[in-house]
C-alpha cells in the first residue's frame, strides 16, 4: 500500500547534538535512577513494531539516546511517575497482529504508539484506543491542525501526533518550464497548453510510477477532494453504507484522472514505469514532471544535478466544486489504550502533554530535518521548496484515504485507475468495481471489522 511505500522510502537524517538538547531541559544522558521514583506509577507504552518509537528512523543507538532523554525529562518533571517502559519491536507488517495478541493476552498497555494508518484503519474500529478529545484541549493549540486531523475520526481525537508531516505535490523541472515559457506555478490549463511545447522538445510531460500500482490511489485522493468537496467525509459515508462508491462525485473523480491522460499531460507510458524509472527519467531531463510525496525529496536532492527542480500543488481542475486536498499528514502518534487502569489515566495524559512541548518535540523531531512538524515550534527546513510546500500544500493537506479504506478497496482503486490510464476501463466501470468489492466484503462478513 502507499503507506508502506512511504515508510520504506523515508531517509535517515542526522541527529542534533543530544548533549545540547538535554542541557536545555536540565538533563544528563545518564538517566534518572529508578529508585528515586520507586513508589510512583509505571507507564507502559506498547508499539506494534520497531518503528513505533520516538525518532524511529535514526540509527538505533542514536534513537535510544533520544528516547531516553525524553523519558528522563518526563520523569524529572513528574516525580509521581516512577518509570516509562516502552515496548516496541518486530516488523511493521505485523503491527496489528502484535497489538491484538497483547490485547487478547491481557498484557498491560497504558499507551499505544499508534501510526495514523492503523489508528484510522484498525485501532479505533476494534476499540483498542479511547477518544481523548477533551483531555488534550489544554495543550491542543501546540499541535498542527493538519497533523491532529490524521488522528481525528468522526469528530473525535484518538491520538497525539508526534512525527514530521508529509504532503503530496508535483515535482517539476524549473529550468525547462522557464525555457519553454510555462508558468512556474501553473494552473491545469497552463499544463494542458504546454503539452505541444513538451512534445516539440521531445520531453514527456508527466511520468508516474504506474507499474508500482499501490501508488495510483494518490491520484484519486486529489481528484476526489475536488469532485466531492469532502473526500474524507464522503469516504466515511461510503463505508457506513449511507452513500455509494458509484455516486456522481466518486465517478467524477475517475473522470478527472482520465482527463489528465486525454489532455496529454499524464503519459500512458507510466503503466510500465517503476519508481526508479520515474525518478531516473526526471533526473535525466526526459520528463518534465512527476507527482508524489515529500518522501521523494531525498532522492531529488541526490540525483538531480543539471537543473533546478521545484514543487507546485496539484492544481484545481475546472468546474469542480471542491478545493484541492493533498494526501498527507502525520505518520506516527501516541494513543491512550482503552484498557488503561483508571488510576494511570492522569499520568498518561501528562505524558501526552509533555511530548507536545516544543522544546521536547525538538529533541525527537529536529533530527529528521522536517519540512513541517506535528508540533509547532520545532525547527524546520527553509529551502525554497519547503517554504513553497508550507505555503501552498500543507494548509490543504488531508489524510490519505488508504488510512480509511479497507485494503481491498485500495487494491481495487489501484486496478481501476490503471485501467482508466490504459483506456480499458471507463470511470463508471471503475466506480462500480469499488462498490462491488465493498459489497463482497460485507457479504462475507468482513465489514465492518470485528
Amino acid at each position: 500500500m502507499p503507506f508502506q511505500q512511504r515508510l520504506i522510502h523515508r531517509s535517515k537524517r542526522r541527529s542534533i547534538p543530544l548533549t545540547l538538547a538535554a542541557a536545555l531541559l536540565g538533563l544528563s544522558l545518564i538517566g534518572c535512577p529508578a529508585s528515586s521514583h520507586a513508589d510512583g506509577v509505571t507507564l507502559k507504552v506498547f508499539g506494534g513494531s520497531a518503528l513505533d518509537e520516538l525518532a524511529p528512523r535514526q540509527p538505533p543507538d542514536e534513537q535510544k539516546k533520544i528516547q531516553q532523554v525524553v523519558i528522563d525529562g518526563f520523569l524529572k518533571a513528574n516525580p509521581d511517575v516512577s518509570s516509562v517502559e516502552w515496548d516496541a519491536q518486530g516488523p511493521q507488517t505485523g503491527s496489528i497482529q502484535r497489538v491484538m495478541t497483547a490485547k487478547l493476552a491481557n498484557q498491560e498497555m497504558d499507551l499505544i504508539a499508534c501510526p495514523a494508518f492503523y489508528t484510522n484503519g484498525a485501532y479505533v474500529r476494534r476499540k483498542l484506543v479511547m477518544p481523548i478529545t477533551d483531555k488534550i484541549k489544554p495543550f491542543q493549540d501546540r499541535i498542527d491542525t493538519t497533523a491532529l486531523g490524521a488522528f481525528t475520526i468522526s469528530g473525535q481525537v484518538y491520538g497525539v501526533p508526534i512525527s514530521t508531516l508529509s504532503t503530496s505535490t508535483v515535482f517539476y523541472n524549473v529550468d525547462l518550464f522557464q525555457k519553454l515559457g510555462i508558468p512556474t506555478q501553473p494552473t491545469y490549463d497552463d499544463l494542458k497548453a504546454a503539452v505541444p511545447k513538451f512534445k516539440a522538445a521531445g520531453i514527456i510531460p508527466l511520468l508516474h510510477q504506474g507499474s508500482n500500482s499501490v501508488m495510483w490511489p494518490m491520484w484519486y485522493f486529489e481528484t476526489f477532494s475536488q469532485s466531492s468537496g469532502d473526500a474524507v467525509g464522503k469516504t466515511q459515508k461510503n463505508l457506513e453504507g449511507t452513500a455509494k462508491f458509484t455516486d456522481a462525485p466518486d465517478v467524477e473523480a475517475f473522470k478527472l484522472i482520465k482527463q489528465w491522460v486525454d489532455d496529454g499531460i499524464l503519459s500512458k507510458d507510466s503503466l510500465s514505469v517503476d519508481q526508479d524509472g520515474m525518478r531516473a527519467a526526471f533526473a535525466a531531463g526526459k520528463s518534465a514532471m512527476y507527482y508524489g510525496g515529500t518522501w521523494e525529496i531525498p532522492s531529488l536532492e541526490s540525483s538531480v544535478k543539471n537543473f533546478k527542480w521545484g514543487v507546485f500543488a496539484f492544481p484545481k481542475m475546472n468546474g469542480t466544486p471542491g478545493t484541492p486536498g493533498h494526501g498527507g499528514g502525520a505518520d506516527n502518534g501516541i494513543c491512550i489504550s482503552s484498557s488503561i487502569p483508571p488510576e494511570k489515566l492522569v499520568a498518561a495524559v501528562k505524558f501526552l502533554e509533555y511530548l507536545t512541548r516544543p522544546e521536547v518535540a525538538t529533541l525527537y523531531l529536529a533530527p529528521e530535518k522536517p519540512i513541517a512538524a506535528s508540533i509547532k515550534g520545532v525547527p524546520q527546513v527553509n529551502d525554497p521548496y519547503a517554504v513553497e510546500l508550507r505555503k501552498e500544500a500543507f494548509p490543504n493537506t488531508i489524510k490519505f484515504l488508504d488510512w480509511i479504506w479497507p485494503s481491498e478497496i485500495a487494491t481495487a482503486t489501484s486496478s481501476a485507475i490503471a485501467g482508466i490510464v490504459g483506456g480499458t476501463t471507463t470511470p463508471e466501470e471503475a466506480a462500480a468495481s469499488l462498490q462491488s468489492t465493498f459489497d463482497d466484503l460485507k457479504a462475507q462478513g468482513n465489514w465492518p471489522p470485528k
